[in-house]
């Protein structure tokens, strides 16, 4: 007995749609003609002459379903097919290239949660209104708001013509990617033949992207060491300014700023109080000190070597602290401080707080 397969109405629906989209080629210049939506978008003034230098890239029927196909299961596909007619009946004279890149083309890590990566080649040469950088911005808006129409795995970037184009001059890692592992899906003769000149070796990069290259990895290198060494070394500057603010205010005195913490700690509780050693209060003078030396520019990096030897000293000055702050507290009957952030916030919001492993 013959078994029919069960197609589901919508999905036979939308393919008929689509496979239809080829026989309307001849109807697509008069529906150009009726929306020029780029234009009252970007501003722009068309009349009869710009129709005449800007002829409308191609037809819709241009797209390739095909690849679409190839590339993804029926429900991503049939979302693609219908954003990018939306996105060509709306933009059709500026649209260079539709250009799929990204896990979604090479398959590598892809899952079914990842993004689908479209790039756009938008024709900005005769755009005078905005600059570059407005161009591109008001344009991604736009396709993402177009995006969310048909799937939220659609992830869209518009890529202005004269940007692309300084970017393959000048070579860009990205564009070099899209331009390696990128699937035209509509094209109007500007990304394949690129696509075939740089497979071929024919687009070299140049010794200035090489230096420029290797000038920014010096820089993001350079960045890195002293992001770090200033993170660093302000955590450990906060720890001992904090104690000894603690410490003194404990005593009855009101918190120093940071720069005076260890001239306070050194005539309160030092000789006044007798809490606190020279050595510990030496220490805690010695780690301003070199935060300030590393926040100035004076010591450009640090070695682990170095933060670990600041970090004990931070550590056995904060630690002292803490216990002198608790003898205090045993005298004057009162709790001693609540170290665990956990019962620091539920004593913050007056909540009842049980210590771990208490029932």
């Amino acid at each position: 007995m013959h078994q029919t397969e069960n197609v589901n109405p919508a999905d036979s629906a939308l393919n008929k749609l689509f496979s239809s989209i080829e026989l309307l080629s001849s109807k697509i210049d008069e529906l150009n003609e009726r929306v020029d939506y780029l234009g009252s978008f970007m501003g722009l003034q068309s009349n009869d002459e710009d129709k005449a230098m800007v002829e409308p890239p191609g037809q819709l029927a241009g797209i390739s379903f095909d690849i679409i196909n190839q590339l993804f299961d029926q429900k991503d596909a049939n979302a693609l097919r219908a954003y990018f007619l939306r996105i060509l009946a709306m933009f059709h004279k500026y649209i260079k290239s539709i250009v799929l890149f990204g896990s979604a083309k090479t398959k590598n890590n892809i899952s079914p949660k990842s993004d689908i990566d479209v790039a756009f080649i938008v024709d900005d040469t005769d755009i005078r209104k905005f600059t570059l950088k407005e161009l591109k911005d008001r344009l991604f808006i736009k396709m993402a708001e177009i995006a969310k129409d048909f799937s939220d795995k659609i992830h869209s970037q518009a890529y202005p013509l004269s940007e692309f184009w300084m970017s393959i001059v000048k070579p860009n890692p990205v564009i070099l990617t899209i331009l390696k592992d990128g699937v035209a899906v509509y094209d109007t003769g500007f990304f394949v033949p690129l696509q075939m000149l740089y497979k071929s070796g024919n687009i070299l990069p140049t010794r200035e992207s090489v230096d420029s290259n290797i000038i920014t990895a010096e820089e993001l290198l350079n960045w890195a060491d002293d992001t770090l060494s200033r993170k660093l070394s302000s955590d450990l500057f906060n720890s001992v300014v904090s104690a000894g603010q603690s410490l003194l205010m404990e005593l009855g005195y009101q918190p120093p700023t940071p720069k005076e913490v260890s001239k306070e700690l050194s005539a309160i509780a030092v000789d006044k109080e007798h809490l606190l050693s020279k050595e510990d209060v030496d220490a805690v003078a010695d780690i301003v000190k070199w935060f300030k030396d590393i926040d100035h520019g004076e010591i450009k990096s640090i070695t682990g070597e170095d933060y670990s030897k600041k970090y004990n000293e931070a550590k056995k000055v904060v630690d002292k602290i803490l216990k002198e702050i608790e003898k205090l507290r045993e005298k004057k009957g009162m709790p001693k401080p609540i170290i665990d952030e956990a019962a620091f916030k539920k004593q913050e919001s007056g909540a009842d707080y049980v210590p771990k492993g208490n029932v």
